[in-house]
Parts: C-alpha cells; sequence; structure tokens
C-alpha cells in the first residue's frame, strides 16, 4: 500500500512539473524572432535572470548525481571537481577572458576563434563542440533514465522517451528563452527537493562517519604526488583538473558563454562568474554529503548497484511519499535542464556556427528558424542513441571528464595561445588541436590496453587532459614558426586595462573573498 502510494504521489508532481515545463515554453515563444534571438539571446536578459541561469547550467541534477556517485566512489576527494576545479578559473574568467569577449563583441565562442584565428578554426571549433553536446545530451538522457528506474520503476526506454519528448516540446515552442527561464525554475525545484536530504545526513553525521584517516576522508595529507596505482595525485588534481580541465571548461564552454553573452552590460558579464562561484561552494555539500552517506546507507554500492543510482536510492531511503516525489522531480527537473542546455548549444552550433557560416550563407530568417527546430529533433533522436554508452562507465563524471579531456583541452591550449601570442594562426591552431586530441585518444588506448596504469579511471581522465593540452600548446607555437600574418586590429590579447580598469575595485573584492572562502574549505577538509 505503501509502495502504490509512493508511486501515485511521485508520478503526480512530476506529471504536474512536465506540464509546466511545456507551459514555460509556451509562454517564452515570441511573435516576431530571429535566428539569433530564437537561438542564443544575445545581451537580451537582465543580471539576476542570466546568473541564476548560468548557475543552473553547471549545478545541474547531472553534476549532482555525477558528484554523488563521485563522492560514494572517492570519498571527500570529489570536493576538488568544486573548489579547485571551479572557483581560480571562474575569477580568472570574471577577471580577464569574459572584458576580452565583450570588446570583441561576439555571440559565440565559436565566433571568437574566427575572429582570432579564422573560419576554418571556427568550423572546426564548431563542429567538434556540437559533437560533444549530442553526447553529453545522451549522458542526460541517461541519468533520467536511471533517476525514473530507480524510483518509479520505469523501464529505461520508457524513461528516455519521455524525458526527450517534453525537452523537445518546450525547445521548440520557446527556444533559448525557453531554456534559460525553465533552468531557473528547475534550479528551484532541485534546491527544495535535495536540500532537506542534505540536512537530514549531515545532522545524523552519515556522512563523517564512514570518512576512514586516507584519501577517501581527505583532500591533500594522504594524496601523493604522483602515483600509478592512488585514485587521485596531487599532479593530476592540481595541475589536471586545476588548470586544464577547469579552465578549459570555465572559459570556452558553449553553454556557458551562451548564457554569460545574454547578459545586458558588460559589468554584468563579469560579476555572473563570481556569483556563480559563491554558489558552487554552497552545491559543494549538495554534491558531496549525500554520496558519502550512501556508502552506508545501500547495501552493495558499486558491485550490484551502479554509483549512479546512490543519490536516488538514497532519496527513496530517507524520504516518505510526498517528499519522495519532491526530490524524484527536483532530479528529473536538473536533468532536463542540463538536456536542453545540451540540445538548443547544439542547435545554435549547427544552425549559426556551421550550417549559416559554411553551407548556406544568404537564406531568409525563417529558413534558420527552421533549420534551429530541425536541429533540436536531431539532437534529442541522437542522444537516445549515446545514452547507451554510459553505461560503459562506473560514473557519470567519469564519462564527462573523459569527454573534457580529449576534446576540450586542446582547444583551451589553442585558445589561450591565441591571447597570449599574437604570431600564432589557424594552421599552427587546428595543428594544435588534432595533435593534442589524437594524444588523448592514444592515451586513453594506452590505458585501455594496460600499457600504463593509473589508480582509477578518473586519474587517468586527469593525466591525459595534462598531456593533451601540453601537446596542443607545442604544436601549435611550432606550426606557426615562420609566419608572417599580424592579428587582426580587433582581437585583444590580455593586458593590465582589462583587469585593472576604471570599476573593477568591486570585482577584485568579489574575487578576493570568493578565494579565500575556497582556501579555508580546503584547509578545512584537508
Amino acid at each position: 500500500m505503501k509502495d502504490t502510494f509512493t508511486h501515485y504521489a511521485g508520478s503526480s508532481i512530476l506529471a504536474t512539473y512536465l506540464a509546466v515545463t511545456v507551459v514555460i515554453g509556451w509562454f517564452s515563444l515570441r511573435s516576431k524572432v530571429s535566428a539569433n534571438s530564437f537561438l542564443n539571446a544575445t545581451r537580451a536578459l537582465p543580471f539576476p535572470v542570466v546568473t541564476l541561469s548560468y548557475i543552473a547550467a553547471n549545478c545541474g541534477a547531472l553534476e549532482i548525481l555525477g558528484l554523488n556517485a563521485a563522492a560514494a566512489q572517492y570519498g571527500v576527494q570529489a570536493f576538488h571537481f568544486y573548489w579547485i576545479g571551479a572557483i581560480p578559473a571562474l575569477i580568472f574568467l570574471s577577471l580577464w577572458v569574459m572584458p576580452l569577449y565583450r570588446r570583441s563583441g561576439i555571440r559565440s565562442v565559436p565566433e571568437y576563434f574566427e575572429e582570432r584565428y579564422g573560419p576554418e578554426v571556427r568550423l572546426l571549433n564548431a563542429c567538434v563542440v556540437a559533437i560533444m553536446r549530442l553526447l553529453l545530451g545522451g549522458i542526460n538522457l541517461y541519468a533520467m533514465a536511471q533517476v525514473l528506474q530507480a524510483i518509479l520503476g520505469l523501464p529505461f526506454l520508457e524513461g528516455i522517451l519521455l524525458s526527450g519528448g517534453v525537452v523537445l516540446a518546450s525547445l521548440l515552442l520557446g527556444g533559448i528563452r525557453a531554456t534559460i527561464y525553465n533552468s531557473i525554475f528547475q534550479l528551484a525545484l532541485m534546491l527544495t527537493g535535495l536540500v532537506p536530504l542534505v540536512l537530514h545526513h549531515a545532522k545524523s553525521r552519515d556522512s563523517l562517519t564512514l570518512m576512514d584517516k586516507g584519501m577517501r576522508g581527505h583532500l591533500w595529507t594522504a594524496t601523493p604526488l604522483n602515483s600509478t596505482t592512488s585514485t587521485f595525485d596531487a599532479i593530476g588534481v592540481v595541475v589536471g583538473l586545476g588548470f586544464v580541465l577547469s579552465f578549459g571548461y570555465w572559459c570556452t564552454d558553449f553553454v556557458l558563454m551562451q548564457r554569460a553573452f545574454a547578459a545586458r552590460t558588460d559589468k554584468a558579464a563579469r560579476l555572473v562568474p563570481l556569483w556563480s562561484g559563491f554558489a558552487k561552494l554552497l552545491f559543494s555539500m549538495i554534491g558531496v554529503l549525500p554520496g558519502l552517506a550512501a556508502v552506508a546507507k545501500i547495501p552493495g554500492l558499486g558491485q550490484t548497484v551502479r554509483y549512479d543510482q546512490a543519490l536516488p536510492l538514497l532519496m527513496r531511503m530517507t524520504y516518505g511519499p510526498v517528499m519522495l516525489g519532491l526530490g524524484l522531480t527536483a532530479l528529473v527537473a536538473g536533468l532536463m535542464s542540463g538536456l536542453a542546455a545540451n540540445v538548443s548549444a547544439f542547435s545554435a552550433l549547427w544552425t549559426q556556427d556551421i550550417y549559416r557560416q559554411s553551407i548556406r550563407k544568404e537564406a531568409s530568417e525563417s529558413h534558420y528558424l527552421w533549420m534551429g527546430r530541425s536541429a533540436y529533433l536531431l539532437a534529442v533522436i541522437v542522444g537516445g542513441f549515446t545514452s547507451y554508452l554510459t553505461i560503459l562507465f562506473g560514473n557519470l563524471m567519469e564519462h564527462i571528464q573523459l569527454l573534457f579531456s580529449i576534446f576540450a583541452s586542446p582547444f583551451w591550449a589553442i585558445f589561450l595561445l591565441g591571447i597570449v601570442a599574437q604570431r600564432v594562426n589557424a594552421r599552427g591552431a587546428i595543428a594544435g588541436f588534432l595533435s593534442g586530441a589524437g594524444i588523448g585518444v592514444a592515451h586513453l588506448i594506452a590505458f585501455g590496453c594496460g600499457w600504463i596504469r593509473y589508480g582509477s579511471i578518473m586519474n587517468m581522465t586527469f593525466h591525459g587532459a595534462i598531456y593533451s593540452f601540453t601537446t596542443a600548446l607545442i604544436v601549435g607555437l611550432l606550426a606557426s614558426r615562420g609566419n608572417s600574418e599580424k592579428m587582426q586590429p580587433r582581437i585583444l590579447t590580455l593586458d593590465s586595462s582589462i583587469a585593472f580598469g576604471a570599476g573593477t575595485l568591486p570585482i577584485w573584492c568579489l574575487s578576493f573573498v570568493l578565494l579565500t572562502a575556497a582556501i579555508a574549505l580546503n584547509v578545512y577538509w584537508r
């Protein structure tokens, strides 16, 4: 009887949420809209909306599920993804990179690559990132199916069809505005459904009593400098995660920049990453503490039960019927937000940066709108197929970090060369990316074949990111030797006026407070 009521409560709350999602998409609809407004909404939204959407784009349920799984598998080491893996990069983005973007007048990261290197590099970046978005959309669909299966018993395929259908309906109606406003609604739901779970297990100290004296319970004291057997090592965490993956993600990720570019003013765009950094500090508790508690609560976790199911199963054991329904809806809401972000990003990339730039440059706005909507449908269908790839990994974060290690790391190297080395050209950028990605794939194959050893897939990913980034950096410089081209006048390199110009004191003060808070948390959990 209790299971029947639980199923009814969860289904009712979830059905209500799904209906509201479509309604928000309908209200986001504009009768007259350009392709850019429908797909990007550049410089069109107020600061609070942009900030909340930016937070939701990163702190969604996919990250919460993935980090809870990582915490259950690796212990408090999962905090690294929130602190060293976010805060320094967000500060650098606010002080240096965001004003660089805004002064260039661009609408997307691929457009910046065109301004710096030319159309070939823009096309390469857009194609690679578009493929990544399809794969990440598949991870979102996989996670939603896992949640629906763990709590409601819904078959995997039916969960994918239901989730993908609702997201597709909302996007077809409202475009990027529907994605942004739905993400804010979904963020509020996620906090409502997950915060009580964190408070419950923090109060009962389940998450603390489980920690051993080794790496599961400490961030730094038991972490070796470099190791082929330890689950994490300091070089991988500091360099691989803390610099390569983190800076590459926060400074060049298409979805995050798409949100930040929607801010109406330059100052607002620079403040968005900093306020999001404070949100990351708070979300670290939601992302890690329940995962630590799940180890003691869920029998067979990591053996007969996948780590990815730790959070939904813990909710089922902790919550009553109504709160379980709300918690289920919170997870699905956050995952749908991530799916919508990846689908809308693919559509914008395909329509604006690939199709419009390289295939059909002269067409009506209505044609590009039709193409954007068609891309939504394609992304959901392909995502459904790629969702099955995630089954090959121990947890969601392993899959996500591997994608960024191979594909995002070399682009971060090319981006960095572009803002500090004026003589690097398109030839160097393309050669650098291809060689970096090639080394990343070769490193993965060598690990899979047992030719090189690491204590975990995650640590392998961190070191692979270092090799990929370094290779792209060196090859990019060498392949540009003998270049006589000069940088285009519009392109800005890093200079002191960007970070120390008029009106930057509040940004520096906020950055100092954010960095101090992150250091304090690292000291506490050391």
